[in-house]
């Protein structure tokens, strides 16, 4: 299991630069999609990784692996520009017309980009400074701190089952390939891509949590009625949670990222992420409760607080059909009453 642990913490640096990169390149229309894909992407992953370590126990074999693939990628990223949005913020408006120059050849829009102007202010300022601005912006630390509860939450819930809770897999590895395939189911079936995209960002934080909150209610009466063999009904009902997870970690995600200017959007996505490692901690060592408590008590705390975050994210601003906010001003323009009068005002 260490390179498995290993595969994990590897991964989580690389996925934050890549994540924000991506998203500061695709479309609004398209960042759904965008996010579907490359969650399916880390499922698919988990499942090669979890094959090389199952077929290799040597902990060098696997590092090595993981070091091919990460040498590859870190090509591609090298070649791959920065975002103009950050090179913007930064004033670097130099380096932000050089990659729109790049980026109209390729898609021939030379005579769209000719007539273009760049409308930006630069707010270029140190991680202490972002922190300061939570001060000066009470909406944009309301919605990071229930955006971390969220992570927290969903973290706790989906290390809990994938690294503790033994009775979804008779080892560490299948109680992993479990959660990666549920997951692979949710993406490819278009479960999370259609909550989203009909109900909303928010409201399919929402959704996902209250329908992963209504699996583990649902395991309490399933307790102990055995399907076959090791297998009872709750087990398999509990597998059903790992499409709701799925859900819930792609809709927190983007809406993670939507919210946060990009003046601030890697200091606060790194937050989150962080907190998200307490939750990490916490879920494994919760399922402990096993032991001490009977597992109906077990699975009532995890639906209850599964329930909780359902009804905070309901307090999120939700990013769904706007653009993506530059510096603070512009998240409070775009989601407060008082910022919408403006925007009207000055159309």
């Amino acid at each position: 299991s260490s390179g498995i642990n290993a595969e994990y913490g590897g991964a989580f640096v690389v996925v934050l630069g890549v994540d924000l990169l991506a998203l500061e390149f695709t479309p609004s229309n398209l960042r759904n999609l965008g996010q579907v894909l490359s969650n399916s992407i880390w499922n698919f992953g988990t499942l090669i990784i979890v094959g090389i370590s199952y077929g290799s126990m040597n902990w060098h074999h696997i590092c090595l692996a993981q070091g091919c693939v990460l040498a590859a990628t870190a090509v591609a990223v090298i070649i791959y520009p920065e975002s103009p949005r950050f090179d913007l913020v930064k004033g670097n408006e130099k380096k932000a017309r050089a990659t729109f120059e790049k980026m109209s050849k390729i898609f021939k829009t030379e005579e769209i980009w000719e007539k273009a102007e760049l409308t930006y202010e630069d707010y270029d300022k140190n991680y202490l400074g972002q922190i300061k601005d939570f001060k000066k912006y009470p909406l944009m630390l309301k919605n990071t701190v229930l955006l971390m509860i969220s992570w927290v939450t969903i973290a706790s819930v989906t290390y809990g089952l994938m690294f503790s809770w033994g009775k979804l897999g008779a080892d560490i590895y299948s109680s992993i390939v479990f959660g990666a395939l549920g997951g692979l189911i949710a993406k490819v079936s278009g479960m999370n891509y259609y909550i989203i995209h009909f109900f909303g960002r928010k409201n399919a934080l929402v959704i996902n949590f209250a329908g992963l909150a209504g699996v583990f209610f649902l395991a309490i009466p399933c307790y102990g009625v055995h399907l076959t063999g090791a297998w009872n009904l709750d087990h398999a009902v509990c597998l059903l949670a790992s499409l709701f997870i799925a859900g819930v970690w792609g809709a927190m995600a983007l809406l993670t990222k939507e919210l946060s200017p990009t003046s601030h959007r890697g200091m606060i996505y790194c937050i989150c992420s962080a907190t998200a490692r307490i939750g990490a901690f916490v879920g494994p060592y919760s399922t402990l409760l096993y032991n001490i408590m009977d597992t109906r008590i077990v699975l009532s705390i995890f639906g209850g607080v599964s329930a909780l975050a359902a009804f905070l994210a309901y307090f999120n601003s939700d990013s769904t059909h706007k653009p993506i906010p530059s510096i603070p001003e512009d998240l409070v323009q775009l989601h407060t009453d008082t910022g919408h009068s403006k925007l009207q005002a000055e159309d």
